[in-house]
């Protein structure tokens, strides 16, 4: 059954190969793996489902604007613009979302149009570690050539589906992944196109925030009108399908918001202990800490904990060992925990008795 549907993938990615070998004459073959046209298709289907919704929510926000400034002119909403969530500013909402949908359709699209790019595909590909490459032999005839290559693409493509199937399918985690690696080096390599979907993204979330709020609002209002009916319909579809899209960024957020206090008291509490034993170092051997230039010895210059070089800006502490070792006034905690001389080895370290002498 998995060598079933091992071969069924291999077929569907058969008119592939011949469109790439027809335009490949040279003494190599580059091509994307079969899992990278996987994540492509993946990446495709998502877009264009996201197309369709974006398609269908611009046309209901223009039908609504067109409604109200026709069939239902004389049906006016009671204005109280002293409240930012009154019933009133529902109608700019909706010219905002009307407004999003149209950039997030073109968004869509002109990504949709780099998907196809078959030679943006290929340097995708490379980048991401997705791209069979093969030399072919010169000395084989063109049949050679498009018969070696066939051999090779799907040998390899078969040894990675071998890898990569469970229970005779591809993994969605695996679709997913790809499909993101894909999308971002695209949007790498497109600034513009970049920065749209973000732009796209930002306004989104703020429509979605304040249509959260209408929409709780609503739920309280006294409105009658049949126009305000729309309205609430309209934006309880936006809002849940939105909720839909971005769950697992909210849940994130949510978990981040949640984190932050633990992880905030645990940086300040390291902090403060770090902060307390530097403290606690200088103080017990600010009466042995000295300058470069009051050393005056230019063969030892060398910090004997982490083997840097001393500078002028150093505070130095010659410990009383042997060769009377030079330490950065930042280092010497470390003698707490060995008080053996990391040069000397054998000789022990008076960490309180340091020498003020060279």
């Amino acid at each position: 059954m998995q060598d079933q549907i091992q071969q069924d993938l291999l077929k569907q990615h058969n008119q592939d190969d011949d469109e790439f070998m027809i335009k490949e004459n040279l003494d190599h073959h580059k091509q994307p793996t079969v899992l990278f046209q996987i994540g492509k298709e993946f990446l495709q289907q998502h877009h264009q489902l996201l197309a369709i919704h974006t398609v269908l929510k611009f046309i209901a926000a223009l039908t609504l604007i067109i409604l109200k400034v026709t069939l239902y002119r004389d049906q006016i909403l009671q204005k109280n613009y002293n409240k930012i969530f009154d019933d009133a500013y529902l109608e700019i909402w909706i010219y905002i979302s009307c407004i999003h949908s149209l950039f997030e359709f073109i968004y869509c699209n002109q990504l949709l149009k780099k998907i196809d790019n078959e030679i943006l595909c290929i340097q995708v590909a490379e980048k991401i570690g997705q791209l069979i490459l093969i030399k072919i032999p010169e000395t084989y005839s063109y049949e050679e050539k498009q018969s070696y290559i066939k051999d090779q693409v799907e040998i390899l493509n078969q040894g990675m589906l071998q890898r990569y199937m469970v229970e005779g399918r591809i993994e969605q985690s695996i679709k997913v992944l790809i499909a993101k690696e894909i999308k971002k080096i695209i949007l790498q390599t497109e600034k513009f196109l970049y920065l749209l979907g973000k732009g796209c993204f930002i306004l989104f979330q703020f429509i979605l925030l304040w249509g959260l709020i209408f929409y709780f609002h609503c739920v309280n209002s006294n409105q009658v009108l049949e126009i305000y009916t729309f309205y609430r319909i309209y934006l309880f579809w936006v809002v849940f399908l939105g909720i839909i899209q971005y769950f697992n960024f909210y849940i994130k957020v949510f978990l981040f918001f949640i984190l932050l206090p633990i992880n905030f008291y645990d940086c300040l509490n390291n902090y403060c202990i770090k902060r307390k034993e530097k403290m606690k170092i200088n103080d017990q051997f600010k009466d042995s800490t000295l300058s470069l230039q009051e050393t005056n010895e230019e063969n030892n210059n060398e910090c004997a904990i982490c083997m840097n070089k001393l500078v002028d800006q150093d505070e130095i502490i010659i410990i009383t060992c042997l060769n009377k070792h030079r330490l950065h006034s930042t280092c010497v905690g470390l003698l707490d925990i060995n008080n053996k001389c990391p040069l000397c080895r054998g000789y022990d370290v008076q960490t309180r008795q340091l020498s003020m002498n060279c």
